[in-house]
């Protein structure tokens, strides 16, 4: 029994590895309100450093993500730790991007609940 449940929860792990790497890949190429519209649950609440203030729902978020988007160029993300248990996940990445003509190199962490294989819930450090 004990087996069963670690390889479903292996394989529970894979899928939102998979996802997770997608989300990822779609940062990096600039295609983030893609990667939201696709990742991201209805019911998405996203936290800045603790403060959800406007970020409850994906309409609200999406707002938020293509402010970002519309003033925001990619050219590099860094993903240097990454860790899943379950329907939680963290990454640890560098992303260097030019904002409102702004060049800006960023360290942070961003931590992600999962639900159906979406994310319902992320944080950001």
């Amino acid at each position: 029994m004990l087996f069963k449940q670690l390889r479903s929860s292996s394989n529970k792990n894979q899928d939102v590895k998979k996802n997770l790497d997608a989300i990822l890949r779609g940062i990096q190429e600039n295609k983030i309100l893609k990667t939201f519209d696709k990742y991201y649950h209805k019911d998405v609440v996203m936290y800045e450093k603790g403060d959800s203030t406007n970020r409850v729902g994906k309409v609200n978020n999406r707002i938020a993500e293509k402010s970002f988007a519309k003033n925001a160029k990619i050219h590099e993300l860094k993903v240097l730790k990454v860790l899943i248990d379950g329907d939680n996940t963290a990454y640890e990445s560098e992303m260097t991007f030019t904002y409102s003509g702004t060049k800006i190199t960023k360290t942070q962490w961003a931590l992600q609940q999962w639900k159906d294989g979406l994310i319902i819930k992320e944080e950001f450090y």
